[in-house]
């Protein structure tokens, strides 16, 4: 996954309308004791045209929840590579879908002993941006990242920040 995502920030110079997005997400999950998590955290999106309402993206984020004073707590790392298609609405907005591949990592501290989950699948979202100047646009999105029984289950994310062309 990483040097996925390297590969395409190296193709990105090459492209004017290349961007990087930053983000507030608010991941959510299940646990199998049916106990529902929602930490918040950051996403990065990393993204290149490869048609015109065509781009290739990649997505990494994290979260953490828990109080200093315990050692109990939970940290999350997703992220994905993905197709992303835009409908336009208008001039200035658009919605889009994207999907590919997600991957997590979940890992729960209680009482100083880590249980954690790793995984791969598919992924997909759907969102919507709306610019704000030439070289900025307002952009959120839901994007399910792994919907596999485990551990942990049904993580997803929803996101919301400010996409930056270059």
């Amino acid at each position: 996954m990483g040097s996925v995502l390297a590969a395409l920030v190296f193709s990105m110079n090459a492209h004017a309308s290349s961007y990087i997005t930053l983000e507030g997400t608010s991941i959510a999950f299940n646990e199998n004791s049916d106990n529902q998590h929602n930490p918040w955290g950051m996403r990065v999106r990393l993204g290149v045209p490869m048609a015109p309402l065509m781009d290739l993206e990649g997505h990494l984020g994290f979260s953490t929840d828990g109080s200093e004073q315990s050692e109990d707590g939970i940290s999350t790392s997703f992220g994905g590579i993905y197709l992303k298609g835009y409908l336009p609405l208008g001039f200035h907005s658009a919605l889009y879908a994207l999907g590919g591949f997600g991957s997590h990592s979940i890992t729960q501290t209680i009482d100083g002993k880590d249980f954690s989950d790793r995984r791969v699948g598919v992924s997909y979202g759907v969102g919507l941006e709306t610019r704000l100047s030439e070289r900025a646009d307002l952009t959120a999105d839901y994007v399910r990242y792994v919907r596999n029984e485990g551990a942990f289950d049904d993580v997803s994310a929803f996101s919301f920040g400010v996409k930056f062309y270059f």
